[in-house]
This record gives structure tokens, C-alpha cells and sequence, in this order.
């Protein structure tokens, strides 16, 4: 009977431990999705770059979250050969209010 306690609480502990060091990792993306806002946004242009050989693209995305200035920024995204979208394109953004720097991009389907 004390070994059947004693297992129990350890396997309760162990799972309590993980469960808060997951929390804790991935308290943005818990946040990101419990919180994240989304708004309108384009692409103003696109910036290229040579990396390894290769010429990538990436959207230069314009948005403006409630309560905020216009913000620009270039997105992770990138595309390799020729822009996939043209200048203009409508795209949402989805953006965490307390941190303007963690957002995605979500684009129209082709």
C-alpha cells in the first residue's frame, strides 16, 4: 500500500514539474493564442537577399494595431525565384498587443 502512495505522488509530481516547465517555455505561444489580436495589413514591397547562392524575397508588411502607430516590418516568411504576392496584396496579421514584435503573418490563399 506505501509503494502504491508513494508512486502515485511521484508520477503526480513529475507531471505537475513538466506541465509547469512547459508553461513556462512556451508562455508567448500560450499567450499568442489565448491573446493574439488580428488586423488588416499588406505588403508594401519585398526585400531580396542572397543566401547560400539562392535569391529569397521577403514581404515588407505594413499594419496598423488598434491602439498603436503603423507599424513595418519585414517578415521571417520568404519565397525563393520571384515574389509571390504583388505589392498591395491584403494579408492579416495577427499580433500579440503586449509585444508588437510577436506576430504572424497570414497570407490570402493562392
Amino acid at each position: 500500500m506505501e509503494q502504491s502512495i508513494f508512486e502515485t505522488l511521484l508520477y503526480s509530481f513529475i507531471i505537475l514539474a513538466v506541465s509547469v516547465t512547459g508553461m513556462i517555455l512556451y508562455r508567448k505561444e500560450i499567450m499568442f493564442l489565448l491573446r493574439g489580436k488580428k488586423c488588416q495589413g499588406r505588403i508594401v514591397n519585398w526585400m531580396s537577399a542572397v543566401v547560400g547562392g539562392k535569391r529569397y524575397y521577403y514581404p515588407m508588411i505594413e499594419f496598423t494595431p488598434e491602439g498603436f502607430e503603423r507599424q513595418l516590418f519585414r517578415a521571417e516568411d520568404r519565397c525563393e525565384g520571384e515574389p509571390m504576392f504583388e505589392p498591395g496584396t491584403e494579408v492579416v496579421v495577427k499580433y500579440l498587443p503586449s509585444d508588437l514584435e510577436y506576430r504572424k503573418v497570414i497570407y490570402p490563399k493562392r
